[in-house]
């Protein structure tokens, strides 16, 4: 208690001044218009700038919530325009593919897929009902996706060219030449081409398209192009890897090709085989 007493003996003298100095000044602002003028001015200064400083830094840590709303909403709206660029770029593929009027297609989603089995396939959304069968090519807005294997009432399973049941007759458009185009298990991007004669000339970049002798795909529908060139050493032609038009990795809508005389071939095709 002692040293408290001495300690405020200490600084009386300090205090003193201090309140001195004080009521001086108030006297001074109270008694003369200007320098009340000059106080307050100061006053509001000194205070905008406080506030203007708690306010910089209210926005900058409400930056992080205002930009990952921002994204979000961005995010959103490159979707809706994905979507639409889809719905349109399908919607005029769909009266421009074909001119020829015994040539229709079914335009479906595809439900589900695989990509790493030896023989992969995709489901899609419509079925019986929708007129679709059996052996009914599929196709999409880049190529060749493979070939209907069953149906139900409103679904279908599509085996795809990624299947080592199935096989493309196939030209290679440059040279004109037949060919079959199969899967070569490796790579949901690429399928083989063998047995070139060494007399056709096949490039590298050179496109692969439908034959259009069978039933199944018209005529020039994009297969794939040709990747790689290889001499096959047992036959002394040239086998060739294809980078496959269709890109399986992210298919989502397929149109289902309806041949007003698939059945009629069909028939006729059986009869040949027999």
């Amino acid at each position: 208690m002692e040293a408290l007493i001495q300690f405020l003996r200490r600084i009386s003298t300090f205090v003193v001044f201090l309140l001195l100095e004080i009521i001086a000044f108030l006297m001074i602002i109270n008694q003369g218009t200007f320098q009340s003028s000059v106080f307050h001015s100061a006053t509001l200064n000194i205070t905008s700038a406080f506030y203007k400083q708690i306010g910089n830094i209210t926005d900058y840590f409400s930056l992080n919530a205002d930009n990952k709303d921002l994204a979000e909403k961005n995010a959103e709206l490159q979707r809706k325009v994905s979507n639409l660029e889809d719905y349109i770029e399908r919607k005029n593929y769909e009266k421009t593919l074909y001119a020829d009027t015994i040539i229709k297609i079914i335009p479906a989603k595809v439900v589900t897929q695989t990509i790493d089995k030896i023989n992969n396939y995709l489901i899609i959304n419509k079925g019986k009902k929708d007129g679709i069968t059996e052996n009914m090519g599929v196709i999409n807005t880049d190529g060749v996706v493979g070939v209907v294997q069953s149906v139900s009432e409103n679904y279908a399973v599509v085996i795809s060219v990624l299947s080592s049941k199935l096989k493309i007759s196939g030209k290679l458009k440059n040279a004109s030449y037949l060919c079959s185009v199969f899967w070569n298990g490796i790579s949901p991007y690429t399928g083989s081409v063998i047995n070139i004669p060494e007399h056709i000339t096949a490039e590298v970049g050179d496109t692969i398209l439908t034959s259009g002798y069978s039933s199944v795909f018209p005529e020039n529908i994009m297969i794939g192009t040709v990747k790689k060139i290889s001499l096959n050493k047992s036959t002394a032609w040239n086998d060739l890897t294809i980078e496959y038009a269709t890109n399986f990795i992210s298919i989502r809508y397929v149109s289902v090709i309806v041949n007003s005389h698939f059945n009629e071939l069909l028939n006729i095709e059986k009869t040949i085989e027999q």
